[in-house]
């Protein structure tokens, strides 16, 4: 299976979600004009991390910015990695990325299950606890956000469950911006899966953001980087090279759980 992949890496408004979707939806104006297939957005792009503000910017799932963004999906016909947003469910607010179909139709979602403590999340959100695979038409996808990346445990369920492509959309500083991209390429190598990783860029006011969003193959090798600006970037893969690598240096035929 071939299909084009992009990454949205923009500046957010903090707070503003009209703005963030508008944004967002001119993004996806100009992917549908390159042919992409799917688009994998930043954390938390709809508002940024204004945690404070969660009890007022927390929406349900079948609230305005999935509508819009479903809406979308299914207009330009692309499948959607929305970043994440600040959902709320029954009394909790988690940091939320959903999985939308080129249909329209919402496919998933996945909370994050680190939360990071320098950014406060502990204190105003909910922690995930499920790590769900998905089967689509394009092939069998895994999320993680973030922070996430840190710990190896997550992207190996994944793989182990069926992921070939692992997506992480993040809000990564530019101070570890290094961590970053040795991170997506790590857990690329050591399962053998497209990694995608999406970041922001610009600043909140308080933390200078990294950009290098980056689409990596399951060797290592990065098929497509972005630098520190706002831009869309966009490559064309190959799930079948999943296999091929696979089969040429079968690492999971190797692997060791016991000692």
């Amino acid at each position: 299976m071939e299909f084009r992949i992009a990454c949205a890496q923009m500046d957010v408004a903090l707070g503003n979600k009209k703005q963030n979707l508008e944004h967002a939806a001119e993004i996806m104006k100009e992917a549908a004009s390159r042919k992409v297939d799917l688009i994998v957005f930043p954390e938390l792009f709809t508002t940024g991390y204004c945690l404070d503000q969660a009890n007022v910017l927390a929406e349900p799932s079948n609230g305005h910015s999935i509508e819009l963004l479903r809406d979308l999906a299914g207009r330009f016909r692309i499948f959607i990695v929305a970043g994440s947003i600040l959902e709320r469910r029954n009394q909790d607010i988690y940091n939320t990325c959903h999985l939308i179909g080129k249909d329209g139709k919402l496919l998933g979602y996945y909370d994050k299950v680190h939360l990071f403590p320098p950014f406060e999340e502990p204190r105003y959100l909910t922690a995930g606890t499920r790590a769900p695979i998905f089967k689509t038409s394009l092939g069998i996808f895994g999320l993680m956000i973030c922070f996430d990346l840190r710990f190896p445990e997550i992207a190996r369920e994944l793989t182990i469950n069926g992921s070939q492509i692992i997506f992480c959309p993040a809000e990564f500083p530019a101070e570890r911006i290094a961590v970053w991209a040795t991170l997506l390429r790590a857990r690329a190598i050591e399962n053998q899966v497209f990694v995608v990783g999406c970041n922001r860029t610009g600043s909140d006011g308080k933390t200078l953001f990294g950009g290098r969003s980056a689409i990596i193959d399951p060797e290592g090798t990065t098929l497509s980087q972005a630098d520190d600006s706002p831009q869309l970037i966009d490559v064309k893969i190959n799930l079948a090279d999943v296999e091929s690598v696979r089969q040429k240096f079968p690492l999971m035929k190797y692997r060791r759980t016991k000692f």
